[in-house]
């Protein structure tokens, strides 16, 4: 395997599992157990700990190396209305309709990123569309436990992938909903 693609690879590879929570809160990213994991050498693996700091799924802190990030309630609320923000954007921007197909994998996450790649889509802003997706991947591990903590959730997906009129308005409340089960969320995650 070329350096290039061992990289590519363990990117790839360790940006699921950080979605996935693989990792709790505050966990301590040691890149020699990675690589070892990985079947690669530490090269590989540090450049894609850089990588994913700039992507905000990884911190470092000098010193004390890297560590999954450990969001407070202020700082998901945060997240989650800047998400809704850039969605709300791609929507008054969209020149294409919402296109959804159905989801190879059913889980509740993996849907909803779906629809919000769809979504982020419809804009012509390449821009947009990139932050929706990080943000996403942010969000990705609270997504997972949404369903221990808001009920229903398909139902809402399936409302908000079906909308034409009052889409706006759907989002707010999709995100407002979730922003007020941030303390539920933050506990769950740290438990997790």
């Amino acid at each position: 395997m070329s350096p290039l693609q061992a990289m590519e690879r363990s990117y790839a590879t360790l940006k699921q599992m950080l979605r996935e929570g693989r990792y709790p809160p505050g966990a301590r990213l040691e890149a020699n157990r990675i690589a070892e994991e990985l079947g690669v050498s530490m090269t590989p693996v540090r450049d894609v700990l850089q990588r994913l700091v700039g992507e905000h799924l990884v911190e470092a802190s000098a010193g004390e190396g890297f560590h999954v990030p450990r969001l407070g309630e202020a700082a998901l609320r945060d997240l989650y209305e800047w998400h809704s923000a850039l969605v709300l954007m791609a929507v008054r921007t969209a020149r294409n309709p919402l296109a959804m197909d159905e989801p190879e994998d059913e889980a509740i996450a993996s849907r909803t990123a779906l629809l919000f790649e769809r979504i982020g889509e419809m804009a012509p802003n390449r821009e947009i569309r990139l932050a929706i997706a990080s943000v996403g991947d942010r969000l990705h591990p609270f997504r997972m436990l949404e369903s221990e903590v808001l009920e229903p959730l398909l139902g809402e997906l399936d409302e908000l992938a079906e909308i034409d009129n009052g889409l706006p308005q759907a989002i707010r409340r999709y995100h407002l909903r979730r922003m007020k089960a941030v303390p539920d969320l933050i506990r769950r995650r740290e438990a997790a």
